[in-house]
């Protein structure tokens, strides 16, 4: 059945499991839960607030229900696509991130990850600074520890 045979009314008072069903039955593909569950919340008209609420409870309730199997990246299917004797690890390795580019060699694909981290070490590093600098001209200090380059003195009422 499909989510169009179904009228407002029936789909406002479906389970969200039960629209993720509808939903996984009728594609051929795994689903990204992001995906998944912007859909059903278009579906069931939900407000920002009740997005916030149910998202983790549909997650929950995926993987509490046995029709639904993760298959990594955050995809699900339909378990009854899948063979019964693939372990979940196997179906795990179903959806996987994106690899390298071909042309890259090993060296040149470590070394541009090594580059990427260096880069978002100094980026770091660099808001790290800002924000000291911020706190330095506010004059914020932590109560009891005297405003910066003032010895600690500490108070008589022990």
């Amino acid at each position: 059945m499909s989510i169009t045979d179904f009228d407002q009314e029936q789909i406002e008072e479906m389970s969200a499991v039960e629209l993720a069903y509808v939903l996984l039955e009728e594609e051929s593909e795994p689903y990204d839960y992001q995906k998944l569950f912007a859909r059903i919340a278009e579906l069931k008209d939900m407000t920002p607030e009740e997005k916030k609420n149910r998202m983790t409870r549909l997650f929950t309730s995926l993987n509490l229900d046995g029709r639904f199997v993760h298959l990594g990246e955050n995809h699900w299917g339909l378990r009854e696509r899948f063979p019964l004797d693939q372990s979940d690890e196997d179906l795990s390795m179903t959806v996987q991130a994106p690899k390298r580019p071909k042309e890259m060699d090993d060296d040149e694909f470590e070394e541009d990850a090594v580059d990427g981290l260096e880069d978002i070490e100094d980026e770091l590093d660099e808001l790290s600074h800002e924000e000291d600098a911020d706190d330095l001209e506010k004059g914020d200090n932590l109560e009891g520890f005297g405003t910066p380059g003032t010895p600690f003195e500490p108070e008589d009422d022990y």
